[in-house]
């Protein structure tokens, strides 16, 4: 049955009283609210004013899913001037206290603004694109307001329309290039830069690579981090000339010169004792994520300076050329060196590297890493070797698993308590991979412990 126009007049009077009645149960209220967004479609302007009015009223009080729900689907429902009324009341109530970037958890506001953007039709985006760009750009907003602007951008950004990209990325460009402006707030505009460069191609792709390259010689730490990681995203779309000039930045960046200051490469080392940050990890991290696209050339020009760096004096520096070695395949055998080192974080690091890249081995580079990885069964690192040992040993060859089960088996009888359970469970990792004689030497292995109390 449809309802006539005063009749439904007085169901959304009656939903509207009982929503703001605090004498009524709280269940009842949240009731009234969630009715009131599910028939917005049927309110009239007046009506879908009144409703938006009640709705925040609550949503001021309470941050129940039902009234931001209700606030949510009314919001989208107004029209023009009240849609851009209600966006400036949203934006107004952001939680700048709070520290950090997008504070979706902490800002009711702004998580609210986030589920609104992926619901906008296009007159809409537009006055929201409007609305959050001309926030972006007033440098007398709070810096957290701003930022939470650059996150509700993303969002919309990709049902932008290429004219609409072009204005945020022009003006995101501006602002990220603008060393006087908020150190945050343009590392959010490089993240919202790098978003909308891989919708985009041509020049806007190419200038988003320059300055992204430009910045890892920022004077700010947080804008050279956001920058690397940014090039790692956009690395699927660059061309062998921009690959060449981010190995040219790599192999500076390793020496310290030309402007990229590496700082001695302690990063790593102190994000793992929780202490200051340095620019160490960005190159690494640089590396590591473009090395599957770069050619034999460039990798070699990389891997030069690393090995070389392996020689350096600094007990630190070894161990992040170490770690960067892990992800060149050139590498393996200088991982394999690293397995006898004295220091155990480099062992440890060598030994992460060599499982990593052991799927792209040919059969006689697996074949040395699998004879390193039995040997250290015996060795003081023994539980390192016996992970990787049991992950690599499911991409191993006939021959090498046969090396392989040996030596488990054989470290399934060890005298030493830890060294038998380990090997046991390196088995288990690779049972499916055993033929028919393997599988039953290692049952009846098995078995002859399990009557060995004093092993087992």
């Amino acid at each position: 049955m449809k309802l006539k126009e005063e009749q439904l007049g007085d169901v959304f009077q009656c939903l509207i009283n009982r929503l703001s009645d605090e004498k009524k149960g709280k269940y009842s209220r949240k009731k009234c609210a969630e009715l009131l967004g599910k028939l917005s479609m049927k309110w009239n302007e007046k009506q879908l004013n009144d409703a938006f009015n009640s709705s925040k009223d609550m949503f001021n009080k309470d941050i129940s899913w039902e009234y931001r729900e209700a606030l949510e689907t009314i919001t989208v429902k107004l029209p023009g001037k009240q849609f851009d009324n209600a966006l400036n009341y949203f934006i107004s109530r952001f939680n700048c206290e709070k520290k950090g970037i997008y504070n979706t958890y902490d800002d009711k506001y702004a998580g609210l603004l986030y589920r609104i953007a992926q619901r906008l039709d296009e007159k809409q985006m537009n006055i929201a694109l409007n609305h959050f760009m001309d926030k972006l750009n007033d440098k007398n907003e709070h810096p957290n307001t701003r930022i939470k602007c650059i996150r509700i951008l993303e969002i919309i950004s990709n049902k932008c329309n290429e004219q609409q990209l072009n204005e945020a990325f022009n003006s995101s460009m501006d602002i990220f290039i603008d060393k006087n402006d908020n150190a945050y707030v343009r590392g959010g505009c490089k993240k919202l830069l790098e978003t909308i460069a891989m919708n985009l191609n041509g020049k806007h792709f190419d200038d988003a690579f320059q300055y992204f390259t430009n910045g890892l010689k920022d004077s700010n730490w947080g804008v050279r981090s956001s920058c690397a990681k940014s090039l790692v995203t956009l690395s699927k779309k660059l061309n062998d000339k921009q690959l060449d000039i981010i190995v040219q930045c790599l192999i500076d960046g390793f020496q310290n010169i030309n402007g990229y200051d590496n700082y001695a490469f302690s990063w790593l080392f102190n994000l793992f004792q929780n202490k200051d940050r340095y620019d160490g990890h960005i190159f690494r991290d640089l590396l590591e994520g473009i090395a599957m696209k770069l050619n034999e050339t460039q990798i070699d020009s990389v891997f030069t300076y690393l090995i070389n760096g392996l020689k350096d004096n600094s007990e630190r520096n070894r161990k992040l050329y170490t770690k960067s070695i892990g992800y060149q395949l050139d590498g393996v055998f200088e991982c394999l060196n690293g397995l006898k080192d004295e220091n155990k974080y480099i062992r440890e690091l060598c030994e992460k590297s060599l499982e990593t890249i052991s799927i792209k081995l040919n059969d006689k580079q697996l074949d040395r890493v699998c004879n390193a990885f039995i040997h250290g069964l015996k060795d003081r690192d023994c539980e390192l070797c016996e992970k990787s040992l049991g992950i690599i040993a499911t991409k191993a060859s006939e021959k090498q698993l046969e090396e392989v089960v040996n030596a488990l088996m054989s470290g399934s009888k060890d005298k030493y308590y830890f060294i038998r359970i380990l090997c046991i469970k390196s088995l288990g990792v690779i049972l499916e991979k055993l033929n028919e004689k393997q599988l039953e030497n290692a049952i009846y292995t098995l078995i002859d412990g399990f009557k060995d109390e004093d092993k087992y």
